[in-house]
């Protein structure tokens, strides 16, 4: 039998503490690259003469706000579930990534403004010199290396913040491209080419922060995970011994983890320790898996008789109970109920009562069972079979 894909692959390379503290440490790392080179573009660009390198520095003043963003969010998110927050804080992560990916927007609705301006103004720029161009380059090239490590540590701890985030480190990295190409037209003699350059790397930002945000937004309104994710873990639940079928399945994504809940289907005739074991090895094989399946509700439901009669009308215990307990008062005192067993299919309830008398009433149980059975079905309809014992044959059957 081929084994049930995993929910996801990417989510389950690392073990959560390792993958907390990879986090940790490469969004403290995004945080101490930005600053000196925000500050080191702003400061040469000015003594350059470069308002183009300025503009790069003061996008990547923007990568501080995501870097803090980031580490806010890995703060909470590695806490673990509370009074106020029974299933977590993985949405932490979920907030600071919309968070990031709006500003992967407002900085391409940035670029695409100054890009706008530039263009209507005819495209003159003023002349900068060799060390901004040299300063452009090297931010191209430290923000590449920060965006690689950054996206790899997201995937491998299935982190959709982090590599949100590698993808804003690339934006700086590709608006340094421009301020270069700026730069290098502008000593050649092509002013358009920064401007052009500029709108085209702008879409590209929108389309990350939507591929990004969108995810996002979904988890946030527990929109279903893909159909490919739910169908592996169907598949694993289907597997276990005991497991007739599925209903109701829901799988959501929180945070880097996912959550479910499914309702299973047994054998009827089960009792419910039975039915509740079964449903514990289903918990236990789907999560070992699963690892990124971090909680798993099963409600387990009869086979055949999950939404008729049996499930959603017919009276409950105290009601069927009291209704036997009068008819015995009026009609049989010197018979008491010790245990009363009951059956719910969609045909109707089937009774099983165990029963003691004072004198020998019981000695042909089958007379009181057929009255019992007539009388009851005036008031209950769907009562489908009534059987009554004595109690001391609960007691033989037992320890038989």
């Amino acid at each position: 039998m081929t084994a049930a894909p995993q929910i996801p692959p990417q989510a389950t390379a690392a073990a959560p503490a390792a993958g907390a503290r990879a986090k940790r440490r490469i969004a403290w790392a995004g945080l101490a690259v930005n600053l000196p080179l925000a500050v080191g573009k702003i400061s040469i660009g000015l003594v350059a003469g470069s308002p183009a390198l300025v503009a790069d520095g003061v996008h990547s003043l923007s990568d501080l706000a995501s870097d803090v963003t980031v580490l806010w969010a890995l703060g909470h998110s590695a806490r673990g579930p509370d009074r106020e927050h029974p299933w977590g804080h993985g949405r932490f992560e979920t907030l600071a990534t919309l968070a990031v990916a709006l500003a992967l927007t407002l900085a391409a609705a940035g670029i695409l403004w100054d890009a706008g301006a530039r263009l209507a103004g005819g495209g003159v720029m003023p002349q900068p010199g060799l060390l901004a161009l040299l300063a452009a380059l090297g931010s191209v090239l430290i923000k590449e290396a920060l965006f690689h490590a950054t996206l790899r540590v997201g995937r491998r701890t299935g982190s959709r913040l982090l590599m949100a985030n590698a993808w804003h480190h690339r934006s700086d990295a590709l608006s340094s491209v421009v301020a270069a190409a700026g730069i290098g037209g502008g000593m050649l003699g092509w002013p358009l080419l920064d401007p052009l350059a500029a709108a085209v790397i702008a879409a590209m930002l929108l389309r990350v922060a939507w591929n990004y945000g969108r995810p996002a937004v979904d988890e946030l309104v527990d929109a279903q995970a893909p159909e490919a994710e739910r169908a592996a873990l169907a598949a694993t639940l289907r597997d276990c011994p005991g497991v007739t079928g599925l209903r109701a399945l829901r799988l959501r994504r929180h945070g880097a983890e996912r959550q479910a809940d499914v309702s299973i289907l047994v054998d009827p005739q089960i009792t419910v320790t039975e039915a509740h074991r079964i449903s514990e090895a289903a918990h236990e094989r789907a999560l070992a898996a699963h690892p990124a399946l971090g909680q798993l509700v099963i409600h387990v439901e009869p086979a055949g008789h999950e939404e008729g009669y049996g499930a959603t009308a017919a009276p409950l215990r105290h009601e069927v109970e009291a209704r036997l307990c009068t008819i015995l008062a009026q009609h049989w005192p010197g018979v008491t109920l010790q245990q009363v067993r009951l059956d719910y299919f969609d045909h109707g309830i089937e009774i099983e009562i165990f029963a003691e008398a004072r004198d020998d009433t019981l000695t042909r149980p089958e007379v009181i069972g057929a009255d019992l059975t007539a009388r009851l079905r005036r008031s209950l309809p769907g009562l489908a079979e009534l059987r009554l014992r004595p109690a001391n044959a609960r007691t033989s059957s037992a320890g038989s």
